[in-house]
């Protein structure tokens, strides 16, 4: 079996999978690494990381490539979204890092982060008519599909962190600053005329966000998701309930609420604000949960090109 790592560095947290594959047979080798780095937080206006987030991505970097010579992994896949994308020292950072660990990090174009969240979506889901949705910690991305192919794509700077530190803050949240964002929200996916359109109305969700948000509701429902979230059914209705009750909180206490995470209570209001407006954009019921992402699209990219089969292929 040959062993694959695959590092997704994004806005809020960076992750490693690494999985093991030989003849086309794959599975997941080790449980996932996850590291709340917040690399978003503190960018200035000029767009360059703060050194906290700076220094927080170095240090989990290299903790990542120390695992991976430990497990003795033949080959690694490392990419950066938004927030290198986006900084001005971004390239700084990857730099530094290759100097340190020796990690080649890709950064991700907004175009190849939206295909790469259909592919995961076309590949986990029966969805062949529809609309996917995928929201990190500094952008979201939205595609459409047709004949299960896509067809339309977009990437917004609408993540998580990116409009917790624009609207809400860090504590209590306004009524008022709840309502802005949600307006802007409205405002930015307007513009998207495909969003929302045609006869179909399955919407899937991909992102730690969405999943936390699912585990979150499921708590609240009685539903059993120890198996995981894939397939779970996502209500713009309970979800709506799940952030009155996160808005009542300050941000310290929401990690407390069952099912979110700790560590992404203080950004979990500004995400779920994001997927409802998106939702209501979209004049979506429902999300549907999808347990894979960028890690799991980057490893079919590689073990299908190892087999010599295509990855998907854009709607005619």
């Amino acid at each position: 079996m040959q062993r694959l790592a695959v590092i997704d560095m994004g806005s809020n947290s960076f992750r490693m999978t690494v999985f093991e594959h030989k003849g086309g047979q794959a599975r997941v080798h080790a449980e996932e690494l996850r590291e709340a780095v917040r690399l978003a937080e503190g960018m200035d206006a000029e767009g360059k990381l703060s050194r906290k987030a700076f220094k927080r991505a170095l240090r989990t970097a290299e903790q990542f490539a120390a695992v991976c010579r430990d497990l003795h992994v033949e080959d690694i896949v490392a990419v950066g979204t938004s927030a290198i994308r986006d900084a001005s020292n971004g390239g700084e950072l990857i730099a530094e890092v290759r100097a340190r660990t020796g990690l080649e990090v890709r950064v991700l174009s907004g175009e190849e982060e939206a295909w790469y969240g259909y592919v995961a979506i076309a590949n986990t889901t029966t969805i062949s008519d529809g609309f996917g949705l995928e929201l990190g910690g500094g952008s979201i991305q939205l595609t459409r599909l047709a004949g299960r192919g896509l067809a339309d794509s977009a990437c917004l700077p609408l993540g998580a962190v990116r409009m917790t530190e624009a609207f809400v803050g860090r504590e209590l949240a306004s009524a008022k600053a709840m309502r802005k964002l949600r307006r802007h929200i409205h405002d930015q996916l307007g513009q998207l005329e495909w969003w929302g359109s045609g006869r179909s109305r399955r919407l899937a969700g991909v992102g730690g966000t969405v999943r936390n948000l699912a585990a979150a509701v499921g708590k609240r429902s009685g539903d059993d998701l120890d198996e995981g979230v894939q397939g779970f059914m996502l209500g713009r209705d309970p979800l709506e309930e799940l952030i009155a009750e996160l808005a009542s909180l300050p941000a310290s206490e929401r990690g407390g609420v069952p099912g979110i995470k700790r560590d992404r209570g203080d950004v979990i209001l500004g995400g779920a604000l994001v997927v409802a407006s998106a939702m209501e954009c979209g004049g979506f019921d429902a999300i549907e949960v999808t347990q894979s992402g960028l890690r799991e699209a980057l490893f079919l990219e590689r073990l299908l090109a190892a087999e010599e089969l295509p990855l998907l292929r854009r709607a005619a």
